[in-house]
């Protein structure tokens, strides 16, 4: 009896893995539990995050992908260069998917991108031969780390330099197979290589980056004539006039301003970030219409069961990328973000008072979108997306109005101390003196505490309990 409990206790928080990381349906069992668990593992709900086993799923999945006497039947190997060295020596061979259906290929995509965003979380860490332990490289012990971290409370002693080899292939690897495999679509080769480029910039290997960032721009292109490009050559801002720039334009010109903003370029940034801002404002605020499903209006209670029992459908593919995006909640919290860059480069740089009213207003766009949206645990993967993206926007802004209000009560104290000073005029002045009203900074100070405290309930998903199965199986 309870042998088949813990056997329907597992098949159960299966299916709740799969309703939450959905995976192709045409997959291998094995296949999809092992994309599953990857994704689970470097997104749990308890915060526990395991990014070397993430890795190890993930490089599973992929390897079971490969395989013709698995899931890989059909795939043709478009170079002969193995690697001795690997546990799957073909693991970075690219291939040609084409022949493929379009969920095999983007189960594939998301697959080879959780490898190559974990592997950068990995990045540099070793493998202690003598353990078979895997750390981060700052514990290792010995010649090229010479101030190593100390090991938390509770964790195995840390490793001898000499008893370590590098633990995992380095993530270029993963983006490179993506950039190199034939049977993406535009849309997801213009993210592996934004993706790529940033990890390129982490590096410190800028040039690199800016290649990836061109290659992106390319890819966004592809198909315009060059005299009718909707952005400066030069400047890269989008003109005044233009067509509405695509989804994937907005996207690489805002992920190439960023960098310019990263690297200190603020007169290459900011005009970029003006111009993104005036054309995202200038899109429809009209939804597009929904795809017809062909699905019979009169359902029958027993289908209604069936439906709910069985599991559900992939989902469908996100759009192309190719056609300019509606003001969706994530488009709108898109341009929050704009204002919030815009407003910290212009207290940095000119204006303080001007950069903190940039700032107020993309906090308050990005509260507005986020309260729209709710705080809801049970929607669909767009919404998901888009709270997470919101309540991201609207944190920094938060962070950089606080750090702003606070620099500058901070002067206005010190001015006010220093004209007290001045103004004491002898020991009878107490009987004169009167109590100051409250700066404007501080005031403000005030303001951003209790907006900050206002929001707390929307920078988190508040879950209900729930009296399900699983909890009968809980102490």
């Amino acid at each position: 009896m309870l042998a088949s409990g813990l056997v329907i206790l597992f098949f159960v928080q299966e299916e709740i893995l799969e309703r939450e990381h959905p995976t192709p349906h045409e997959w291998t069992y094995m296949t999809r539990k092992y994309l599953r668990d990857a994704k689970e593992l470097k997104d749990p709900k308890d915060g526990n995050i395991q990014w070397a086993n993430s890795l190890g799923r993930a490089r599973s999945a992929l390897m079971r992908l490969s395989d013709p006497q698995k899931d890989g039947a059909g795939l043709i190997a478009l170079s002969d260069v193995t690697d001795p060295k690997l546990e799957d020596p073909i693991e970075f061979v690219p291939y040609d998917i084409a022949a493929k259906s379009e969920e095999w290929r983007r189960g594939y995509f998301e697959a080879l991108m959780t490898a190559a965003k974990t592997a950068e979380h990995v990045d540099g860490w070793v493998l202690d031969v003598t353990r078979n332990m895997v750390s981060p490289a700052k514990f290792v012990i010995g010649p090229s780390n010479p101030n190593p971290v100390p090991i938390p409370p509770g964790a195995a002693h840390a490793p001898l330099e000499e008893n370590c080899v590098n633990a995992f292939p380095s993530a270029d690897r993963w983006y490179m197979k993506i950039l190199g495999t034939k049977g993406f679509t535009d849309r997801q080769r213009i993210d592996a290589a934004l993706e790529y480029a940033s990890f390129m910039e982490y590096k410190g290997q800028a040039e690199a980056a800016r290649s990836l960032q061109e290659l992106a721009l390319n890819e966004a292109t592809k198909g315009i004539d060059a005299t009718k490009l909707p952005y400066d050559g030069k400047t890269l801002a989008l003109k005044e006039g233009a067509e509405s720039p695509s989804l994937n334009l907005l996207d690489v010109l805002s992920a190439i301003a960023n960098s310019k903003a990263r690297s200190g370029d603020i007169t290459g940034s900011l005009p970029m970030y003006v111009s993104l801002l005036k054309a995202r404002r200038e899109l429809s605020d009209q939804r597009p219409p929904a795809p017809r499903r062909n699905r019979p209006g009169d359902v029958s209670l027993y289908q209604r069961v069936l439906d709910f029992v069985k599991p559900p459908a992939y989902p469908s593919p996100p759009p192309d990328g190719t056609q300019p995006p509606w003001r969706s909640a994530e488009e709108r919290c898109q341009e929050a973000s704009l204002q919030i860059y815009i407003g910290e480069i212009l207290y940095a740089t000119s204006s303080k008072e001007d950069g903190l009213s940039w700032t107020r207003d993309g906090v308050d766009l990005a509260e507005e979108q986020l309260r729209a949206l709710g705080t809801g645990t049970g929607d669909g993967a767009t919404t998901k997306s888009s709270r997470k993206l919101c309540r991201e926007c609207l944190g920094a802004g938060l962070d950089n109005w606080r750090t702003m209000v606070s620099r500058l009560a901070a002067v206005e104290r010190s001015k006010e101390a220093a004209a007290g000073a001045g103004n004491k005029s002898g020991i009878f002045s107490f009987w004169g003196s009167t109590k100051e009203p409250e700066s404007r900074w501080a005031a403000e100070e005030a303001v951003v505490q209790e907006r900050v405290r206002r929001t707390k309930e929307l920078m988190e998903d508040v879950t209900p309990p729930k009296d399900f199965i699983t909890n009968w199986f809980k102490a």
